[in-house]
């Protein structure tokens, strides 16, 4: 099996395998929404690992980002019984007014209305805030780890693969240099 078969494989199962652990270690912490630990775990997950390491600071410090300014806007919006409507409207356009200067935060804007459609009435903001927030960060921690483990064990089946090709080579090698020494001993004889 060659290096891009085992990248290929090991994509797979790298991405399956952070979804579902994503999910499940959220709902077995009694996070309400374990779907965006999962959904993170995946998008987090790149062709190479520092894409991925990126990808992860970009969702970790977008997503605060995006807390903070959602939970400052339905502060203020509560004073003045702003719909959820008018609140995402607000809080999207503060956060793509910083994102066209830091594309890498781009979750923050998606970040706004996951908070604001997923808030229970009876529920501070602030609470919805931080378990949106706890889901996201789960789900692309565990997503980057996968990848990291995954690139820990591609490395090692990729080496694995080359020295026992240069094992086989070299015990090829021996077993010709063999065949021609007895040859020419037999036709000394």
């Amino acid at each position: 099996m060659g290096k891009k078969s085992i990248r290929a494989i090991a994509f797979i199962l790298r991405c399956s395998g952070a979804a579902t652990v994503g999910y499940e270690l959220a709902s077995a912490l009694g996070l309400h929404e374990a779907l965006w630990a999962a959904m993170s775990a995946v998008i987090v997950s790149q062709e190479h690992l520092h894409e991925t390491r990126s990808t992860l600071v970009g969702r970790i410090f977008g997503t605060l980002l995006g807390i903070g300014v959602t939970v400052g806007v339905s502060e203020a919006a509560s004073r003045i019984a702003a719909s959820t409507a008018v609140q995402m409207a607000v809080a999207v356009g503060i956060c793509a007014l910083i994102v066209r200067e830091f594309p890498t935060l781009r979750v923050a804007m998606w970040t706004c209305p996951l908070i604001l459609l997923t808030a229970q009435p009876s529920t501070p903001i602030v609470l919805a805030a931080l378990r949106r927030g706890s889901e996201v960060f789960l789900g692309a921690i565990v997503g980057w780890v996968f990848h990291w483990g995954a690139e820990i064990a591609v490395d090692a089946l990729v080496n694995r693969a080359l020295s026992l090709r240069q094992h086989h080579a070299s015990r090829h090698m021996n077993d010709r240099h063999r065949r021609r020494h007895r040859n020419q001993d037999h036709q000394i004889d």
